[in-house]
């Protein structure tokens, strides 16, 4: 029975996650006051990976833009600083542990 429930309970972590992460899609103006590229490798000795993606701070918050995986959208990495733009975010934030919104798209 406590296996059932740990099982459970996992999966129900990883729906909340996976939620989490395709709610509180918004569309606001905002102002670039920085854009930076960080390249996190991760792994050892018998192999790893680098993970690419920007931190962006605009006035009205921080988000990331994912080069890969869920949410991805590279085609935003080109915005430039002390712009404005329209964008379209995508994700809760919670930045004591670095989760951010991501930004999924550049409206028009």
């Amino acid at each position: 029975m406590k296996k059932l429930l740990v099982v459970l309970f996992v999966l129900a972590f990883i729906a909340a996650c996976v939620y989490a992460n395709f709610c509180e899609r918004t569309t606001q103006q905002h102002k670039i006051l920085s854009i930076d590229k960080i390249e996190a490798t991760e792994g050892n000795s018998d192999g790893f990976y680098t993970r690419i993606y920007y931190q962006v701070s605009t006035d009205k918050g921080a988000y990331h833009i994912r080069t890969a995986g869920l949410n991805a959208a590279p085609q935003c990495a080109g915005i430039k600083k002390d712009s404005t733009y329209t964008l379209v975010t995508q994700g809760v934030s919670i930045p004591i542990i670095g989760v951010y919104p991501c930004i999924v798209e550049i409206a028009e």
